[in-house]
């Protein structure tokens, strides 16, 4: 169970919130929103995104730029997380596509799995750390580790695989059968990566095989792996890298992770290495399917230490929550409630890099935080080697000529550069009046505070905000509209314990400073 807490000393916080109706607002005239520092809600552990199947720019000095426009928190947008790809896809000679093989799982000539194994039956497995995306997240961690102490406090690394490991040779994999018509599948031996579920008979080996990846990584990579995801999307049937698991099957799993990582000196859980599931594809999940099951099993359920949904089902909700819903029964489980996935234009987002799709993404993360409860915002893509921003999945497109940042990167950094890990979302009204959302975050080790305030309106006049019931030591003004980024507007001026800011249209601004 999460619990509140309480810092005795602090006065609620009142925005008087006062706006002059025009035709086309059916709003009052005023309107208050609330912000109470005593009352603390979840933590916060950071803002991140990923880099599967992506390079830096080989120009140096630009890809130095891409990671600390990704990075950095006092010139980007401060993120600190990264989530990668386990390379476990292999394509052999006379497949089809034969150069989609990644070679990171080491081969015997027969292409069978290189491996040794102790009179425990505990296999060890060869891996190749110089396999292309994993050498990619390799220079991506040192460029971050680079930026010093303007970079993340701590960068937090997670992992997920696409697939498990399944080639014609070895055949890990099974087809999938009796699920529903849309999963049931033949696995096409000439695409071994594409779905399939993992046998039974090879839980043990594959549990095996990811205690090394996980044992190895910090040596391998320059810095320690926080956080294995079993799966990527497990009943996402689709014509790419994938693999099947239903509920019960990622508890079994979870289980011999349990089992099996100790004979390896691992501890998966909240002491180790963190466990993630499931990593669903959208909150439209089936909560009782596909999670509870691993909750009462008490051996996975300690394993556990992190549920994760991904957000692909926000653009079939026509609400203004985009996709976001309560779920009581994790958050009751106490473990961490990560979105670690969301990115696309089209039906999922207004198209386009300009504002109104800024503002979107800058809402789901408002509601992910205030209604869901998260304790991350992961986007899809940092950046995409591209021109051309058409696709909308990265916060970054760029080639090895030039960056070309979305304003929807600058939309999630009024969150992410100035809500650190460790930081407690607050309670605070969320939507005070139509088109706005409000939210409101502080460090507890220290009297920071972070507003951020999303003024969707179209009206040509700005909105007038009191901050009354605080004494402010300062309050900066930061703001992303569709001529601006991230812009400092400069320090707002106090009198008598209050604050007047405005919120011009269509614009999200972070009020961020101290109270006494």
């Amino acid at each position: 169970m999460r619990k509140k807490y309480l810092v005795a000393g602090m006065t609620a916080v009142i925005l008087l919130l006062s706006a002059c109706s025009t035709s086309n607002d059916n709003v009052s005239a005023r309107s208050v929103v609330k912000i109470d520092y005593n009352e603390y809600r979840q933590e916060i552990d950071g803002f991140g995104g990923s880099n599967a199947w992506t390079r830096l720019p080989g120009n140096e000095k630009l890809a130095s730029d891409l990671v600390k426009l990704l990075y950095c928190k006092n010139e980007g947008i401060g993120l600190t997380i990264l989530r990668n790809r386990i390379p476990f896809r292999e394509r052999l000679p006379g497949d089809d596509n034969a150069g989609l093989n990644d070679g990171f799982i080491m081969r015997n000539s027969d292409h069978s799995y290189a491996y040794t194994e102790d009179s425990d039956g505990v296999k060890t497995f060869g891996l190749n750390w110089n396999s292309w995306d994993i050498a990619s997240t390799r220079n991506l961690i040192r460029q971050i580790q680079n930026l010093g102490s303007s970079g993340p406090e701590k960068l937090v690394i997670m992992s997920s695989p696409w697939t498990t490991p399944n080639n014609r040779v070895t055949r890990w994999k099974e087809d999938v059968r009796g699920v529903s018509s849309r999963l049931d599948y033949a696995i096409d031996w000439s695409k071994p990566d594409i779905w399939g579920r993992l046998k039974r008979q090879h839980y043990n080996d594959y549990a095996d095989l990811l205690a090394d990846y996980v044992k190895n990584f910090e040596s391998q990579m320059g810095a320690p792996l926080d956080i294995l995801s079993v799966q990527n999307e497990p009943n996402w049937k689709v014509e790419y890298e994938s693999a099947y698991w239903s509920g019960l099957d990622l508890r079994d799993f979870i289980k011999t992770i349990s089992e099996r990582f100790p004979k390896k000196g691992l501890t998966p859980g909240e002491n180790g290495i963190g466990i993630m599931m499931p990593e669903f594809e959208n909150f439209d999940i089936n909560f009782n399917d596909m999670i509870k099951p691993s909750l009462d099993d008490p051996a996975s359920q300690r394993a556990i230490t992190h549920i994760a949904l991904h957000q692909y089902n926000a653009g079939f909700d026509m609400s203004t929550r985009a996709g976001a819903k309560e779920f009581p029964g994790i958050i009751e489980s106490g473990k961490r409630f990560w979105q670690t996935e969301i990115g696309t234009s089209g039906p999922h987002a207004p198209t386009g890099s300009g504002i109104n799709n800024a503002l979107y993404f800058a809402r789901m993360i408002h509601w992910d935080l205030t209604l869901v409860q998260m304790n991350a915002f992961l986007f899809w893509w940092l950046w995409f080697n591209t021109e051309d921003d058409s696709f909308g999945g990265s916060l970054v497109t760029c080639s090895d000529r030039e960056i070309k940042p979305a304003l929807r990167l600058y939309a999630m950094g009024q969150y992410s550069r100035f809500i650190r890990p460790g930081w407690h979302r607050i309670e605070c009204d969320a939507s005070p009046l139509w088109g706005v959302f409000s939210s409101a975050y502080r460090n507890p080790k220290t009297n920071e505070i972070a507003i951020v305030i999303i003024n969707e309106r179209h009206t040509e006049s700005s909105i007038s905000i009191d901050l009354n019931g605080a004494e402010f030591e300062r309050l900066d003004t930061f703001r992303t509209s569709e001529n601006e980024r991230l812009k400092s507007i400069g320090r707002q001026r106090t009198s008598r314990n209050t604050a007047n800011v405005t919120l011009p249209p269509m614009s999200i601004t972070t009020y961020y400073g101290r109270v006494k």
